[in-house]
């Protein structure tokens, strides 16, 4: 039960620090708006924000990774993990669904492998909207809109001018 306890101890934190940095990307949202008004090119602040998203949010996995490493390591007292690298591995082919199988913990842990899958597959996910999100704001703002219209009228024209 204990294994059970752990796991669901980590999944409240690991959802909390998703959302802690979902809220800062959101807020580098506006900073976006801010650059936009100034007339910073929107060929480079748009790659600069999602860059920027993708690497928050790979560090913030590869934190909930390390936790569970950490938990792994503390509490799995039965020899399964040489030094602390093989509690990492352990926690990341979990945590990614990747399930190797080449190291198995104790009948009382394998529950928590499965608890840390199941957060692992809920916020990749969660990770994955955001930057579907961030990406439908970033190139389908109305401005963006009107920027590719005019852009294709352009690029049109010049095209049926070289026909004619």
């Amino acid at each position: 039960m204990f294994p059970v306890l752990i796991g669901i101890s980590g999944i409240a934190l690991t959802v909390t620090l998703h959302a802690f940095t979902t809220s800062l990307v959101l807020s580098g949202l506006k900073w976006y708006a801010v650059l936009s008004r100034m007339k910073y090119s929107v060929v480079t602040t748009r790659p600069m924000i999602l860059g920027g998203t993708a690497t928050a949010l790979a560090t913030k996995h590869y934190l909930d990774i390390t936790l569970y490493a950490a938990a792994y390591w503390y509490f799995e007292q039965s020899g399964r993990f040489a030094d602390f690298e093989s509690a990492l591995y352990l926690s990341s082919v979990t945590y990614t669904t990747l399930g190797y199988g080449d190291i198995v913990l104790t009948d009382s842990w394998r529950l928590l492998c499965g608890i840390q899958a199941m957060n692992g597959i809920l916020l990749f996910g969660w990770s994955t909207a955001l930057l579907f999100f961030l990406v439908q704001k970033l190139w389908f703002t109305k401005a963006a809109i009107e920027h590719q219209g005019a852009f294709k009228r352009h690029f049109t024209g010049l095209h049926h001018e070289h026909l004619e």
